[in-house]
């Protein structure tokens, strides 16, 4: 659950501050500024896990066919302040076999205040396509790109974790806030 937040979020941010200066330059998420999240409900309560360590790496080229995003995050990164939940969720995503979530874009593309993002995450050892929509905001020397998405972990093929007998809910919120030298 924690390591689908990590890629999309990283990709999407480093993406939007390569297009306001040079193309075909890479662009990479500050770590320890840059932020992945996953949001997971249960009836009783709300479970927030972030993530500071992750590679983001976008590389843009004039004709946005080629433009290209990548985000890989060891699901082990997400610390949701708990570290009984967090190993929990560890043995839940069977992180010894599945180490890392990913994402890859297919395609980024203007949309309204920001960019429309197609791609493939790969979480639990599944790949499905995901769509999301970022937008940066220019804050001096830096970038900052903002957005989220929701998945379903039965999607990835993830056993939702219970508490009481009672399952957290289907669908994993990702946000993400991301930060990169212009």
């Amino acid at each position: 659950m924690r390591a689908s937040a990590t890629s999309i979020g990283l990709a999407l941010g480093l993406f939007l501050a390569g297009t306001a200066t040079a193309w075909s330059k890479p662009y990479h998420a500050i770590k320890g500024e840059s932020t992945l999240k996953y949001v997971l409900i249960h009836p009783m309560h709300k479970v927030t896990g972030v993530a500071n360590d992750f590679a983001c790496e976008v590389d843009l080229s004039p004709d946005t066919v080629s433009s290209k995003i990548t985000v890989s995050a060891p699901v082990a990164a997400f610390d949701s302040r708990n570290s009984s939940r967090d190993s929990h969720m560890l043995e839940v995503v069977n992180a010894i076999k599945y180490p890392r979530v990913e994402f890859a874009s297919g395609s980024v593309k203007p949309e309204g205040d920001g960019y429309a993002v197609a791609g493939t995450l790969t979480f639990h050892g599944v790949s499905r396509p995901v769509l999301f929509h970022v937008t940066p905001r220019f804050k001096g020397d830096k970038v900052e790109i903002t957005g989220g998405f929701d998945i379903k972990l039965s999607d990835f093929k993830v056993k939702r974790p219970s508490l009481m007998f009672v399952p957290v809910k289907d669908s994993l919120r990702i946000e993400f806030d991301l930060f990169s030298q212009r």
